[in-house]
């Protein structure tokens, strides 16, 4: 009996093995040794560091979002919601929540709700609550959710929902070191509830130093780092606080090589994420001073410039230029920023007041924007003020890139006019549309993968008083190139010639989407159309005339194809759309913008303008109807000119051919590729080892049926050594199918 007993666990020994080979990575990646936190460690964390530098740290949040912009009132407003097992964020419908912490609520729902509660955000309301009420109920509700967090993460072997996602993580230290801040002191404190708190710093400070969890690609990776910091400020007496302070320096110099480059760009494909990585580089700063850690010398240009950047890119109501995942809409807070001092420490965080842009016209060739201002002089009179922006940015593999190169986003008198899709909720319907070239109003070929292989430079610019240009060429896929010309002239008129040439056969496609503020009907004549701002009644006209076979048509929120959406909370809102669509190759369309305007020199158009001659995108001439007289707009090799109705000379600008910049981004690309190649992501692919395990089940039930009806039916056949033999057989079927299972199939996916 003990033999056979033996023999079977033998037999089923490998398919065991594979099971648990199919799961070990997975397990092993999130496994946490428990810390050891001692009574003596508790008394040091009571006591260092002194109440003013947690209460700094307290304040500290990595994103200006709608837990952020809560005032005192609705911060108290929202806390007693909570404690009724409600969110009630303003503007957003309530939410059923736990007070006591159910494992549902990080693992259902949309992945922003999963983010919010593995973030610990909710028991930092409560904890903002207590500070302005001093009731007990809040800060004790918020242990109770913290507590009961901690102890299910200790406790959960596989991931779920968001619970160690590289950004929640981060973000749950901020929560951690505010209850630590505002319980040690407590007239009812816990020595249980202090280990159990301590306890969940330390095992989310190793999974945030762990390098397979270090997300180096983006901004959650500059997070973890900025957490391992808060972390050794706020818990100095905590095993490896001091080793965390190093690493999350050396591993932050080997992001700061592609996060930010020498232009001050933040390269995320997005301002919104500029925005925010201006506040990273404020917070990296500070917590180097409080660590008393120099600040390297290149750093603090990188944040001058980026500061500088956001500024040109900022409006005065704080909405944003769309383009990537970037929001819509004013936003009233700014990013926290700091001051760095003679001596080059960095001083605590504050809004800073004053945004006004100090350029007129800026480009940066290299990360891939122009952003050009009318009536700067006039800052922060919004109605006096007009922004163009021009977008062509693209660093294969980094965040938040939507398909969007040669974009136009036009901002003027406080109204958006044209602009792209924005950022579209990850998990939310119409995400991976989104993503692609229907959601930007770049130039591209019908049906085209926003994975294409392209790239984009800036040919030749130019400014001068009342005029701005730049011309674009993009190159790919498969023998496509799109050249798109942009200018602006007489303060009210823009211009946007695109010209392409491919395949015969292939058409290009160009989406112009207005924003949900904005209604649109037709124009004066045909293929014109009027945009009217619905709050002021501010109004844009739209011509677009073309080379032979081009059709312009109207749409609204349409989901075949996916065209006239604006991203939203909760995903898409429907918004009015021209699609453009011609023959690929030699097509040439002109679009005209006029802004209604009774200000002095605006010329408002009032026909179809006509291409009066066309000799190739460096050649031609287009005339615009206007009310006072008709204004020419003409290119000449490598100068522009503007004629306005009845002026005996045009304005001319000489156009600057810009330096390569290949150099620079090869640079940018190498550093970016050594710390993929140093930090290669871990993937949970989950959906596949259920598969797997499934298949590895299935191969199994089967093999021993085999077996039974072997015995039962082989007669004479059978015998022990070729039973045996069978099994032997098996044993190496196993192996192999335990190969292409875990090191060979894995590693395709």
């Amino acid at each position: 009996m003990i033999i056979f007993l033996l023999r079977r666990a033998f037999y089923y020994s490998l398919p065991g093995f594979v099971l648990g080979a199919i799961w070990f990575s997975l397990v092993d990646h999130y496994y946490v040794s428990r810390p050891t936190i001692t009574a003596a460690l508790i008394d040091q964390a009571r006591e260092a560091p002194a109440d003013p530098v947690l209460d700094e740290l307290s304040g500290i949040r990595f994103f200006a979002n709608e837990f952020a912009a809560l005032d005192r009132a609705q911060t108290v407003a929202v806390a007693e919601r909570i404690l009724q097992g409600e969110l009630a964020l303003p503007g957003e419908s309530p939410r059923k929540i736990s007070l006591q912490f159910d494992p549902r609520d990080i693992d259902q729902g949309p992945p922003s709700w999963q983010l919010r509660l593995s973030t610990l955000v909710v028991p930092r309301v409560l904890l903002g609550a207590y500070r302005i009420t001093g009731r007990d109920d809040f800060l004790f509700a918020a242990r109770d959710m913290i507590l009961g967090l901690a102890s299910y993460e200790r406790r959960t072997v596989l991931p779920k929902g968001k619970l160690w996602n590289d950004h929640a993580v981060a973000e749950r230290m901020l929560a951690l070191a505010e209850f630590w801040t505002l319980y040690r002191h407590h007239p009812r404190y816990d020595a249980q509830t202090a280990r159990d708190v301590l306890t969940f710093v330390a095992r989310s400070g190793r999974l945030l130093a762990d390098p397979s969890h270090f997300t180096v690609a983006t901004n959650h990776g500059v997070m973890q780092n900025l957490a391992l910091w808060h972390l050794s400020v706020a818990f100095p007496s905590l095993p490896d606080a001091s080793r965390y302070r190093q690493l999350a320096l050396e591993r932050l110099r080997e992001q700061m090589a592609f996060y930010v480059n020498d232009e001050g760009v933040v390269l995320e494909h997005s301002a919104g994420y500029h925005e925010a990585g201006v506040q990273f580089l404020s917070l990296a700063f500070r917590y180097l001073s409080l660590l008393d850690i120099p600040i390297p010398a290149e750093w603090r240009e990188k944040y001058r410039r980026a500061a500088d950047v956001y500024a040109e890119l900022r409006r005065p109501d704080g909405s944003l230029p769309v383009f990537g995942d970037t929001g819509h809409g004013p936003n009233a807070r700014c990013p926290a920023v700091t001051d760095l001092g003679d001596d080059g420490r960095a001083a605590p965080l504050h809004h800073r007041a004053d945004w006004s842009p100090a350029r007129v016209h800026v480009s940066y060739p290299v990360t891939g924007y122009s952003v050009w201002w009318d009536g700067l002089q006039r800052w922060p009179a919004s109605r006096e003020l007009a922004q163009t922006v021009v977008a062509w940015s693209y660093f294969p593999g980094q965040a938040h890139k939507l398909a969007d190169e040669m974009s136009v986003l036009l901002w003027a008198r406080g109204s958006t006019w044209w602009t792209n899709v924005g950022y579209w909720p990850y998990g939310v319907g119409g995400r991976r549309e989104a993503e692609s070239w229907g959601g930007s109003n770049a130039p591209h070929l019908a049906g085209e993968s926003d994975a294409s292989l392209r790239t984009t430079r800036m040919l030749a610019e130019a400014a001068t008083e009342g005029v701005a240009y730049i011309d674009l060429e993009r190159k790919g896929p498969n023998g496509y190139t799109a050249r798109r010309q942009v200018l602006h002239a007489d303060k009210t008129l823009w211009l946007v010639l695109d010209h392409t040439t491919g395949r015969p056969g292939d058409r290009t496609t160009t989406v112009w989407t207005t924003t949900y503020e904005v209604t649109m009907s037709d124009g004066p004549v045909a293929a014109s159309w009027e945009l009217r701002q619905v709050s002021t009644g501010d109004a844009l006209t739209a011509f677009i005339v073309g080379s032979a076979g081009t059709s312009a048509r109207a749409y609204r929120g349409s989901e075949a194809p996916f065209v006239g959406w604006l991203a939203g909370p909760a995903g898409g809102r429907p918004a009015s759309a021209i699609v453009v669509e011609q023959p690929a190759n030699d097509a040439w369309a002109a679009t005209v913008w006029s802004l209604s305007d009774d200000r002095p020199g605006a010329r408002r158009v009032v026909a179809q303008p006509e291409m009066r001659a066309w000799a190739g995108p460096e050649k031609w001439t287009l005339l615009v109807p206007a009310e006072k007289g008709t204004v020419e707009l003409s290119r000449e090799v490598d100068k522009v000119f503007v004629r306005a109705g009845g002026a005996r000379d045009p304005v001319h600008v000489m156009l600057a051919r810009p330096e390569s910049v290949d150099q620079k981004i090869a640079e940018i690309r190498a550093s970016y590729q050594r710390a993929i190649a140093k930090y290669p992501p871990f993937r949970d692919v989950i959906d596949y080892r259920l598969k797997a395990t499934y298949v590895v089940i299935g191969a199994l039930l089967l093999q021993e049926l085999f077996f039974a009806a072997y015995a039962r039916l082989a007669g004479a056949y059978y015998t022990r050594g070729r039973y045996a033999l069978l099994r032997g057989l098996s044993m190496i079927a196993w192996i192999g199918l335990g190969a292409w299972l875990v090191v060979i199939r894995e590693r395709l996916i």
